[in-house]
This record gives C-alpha cells, structure tokens and sequence, in this order.
C-alpha cells in the first residue's frame, strides 16, 4: 500500500477540517505532518484514514 498524501502536500484533519497540516514524512503507514501556523512546530503522526486532502483552489 502506498501513500496517496506526498511529503510536502497539505492536508487536514477528517475530525477537525479547519486543522490544516504539512506532511514532513511518511514512514510504515504513518504520516508526521506539522500543523501550519503553529509556532512550536511540534510534529503529529496520523494515520492515512485521519486525513483528508485539500483541494487546491
């Protein structure tokens, strides 16, 4: 199975979709994505099934 998010994309959160987060990197089914805008820049890991693509406009 691969991943469907790039490294680089940005994405949100199926439970918060105003959380907009950049994926850092993709290891064993996991994404490490940092939320835009936060100044710690504390890294999140989610599963693929939490995230949900944004459309680019």
């Amino acid at each position: 199975m691969e991943n469907i998010h790039l490294v680089g994309s940005v994405v949100s959160l199926l439970t918060d979709p105003r959380k907009r987060l950049t994926v850092k990197k993709y290891l064993k089914r996991i994404y490490y994505c940092e939320e835009i805008g936060d100044g710690d820049k504390k890294v999140l890991a989610f599963f693929e099934r939490e995230l949900i693509p944004i459309p680019l406009n």
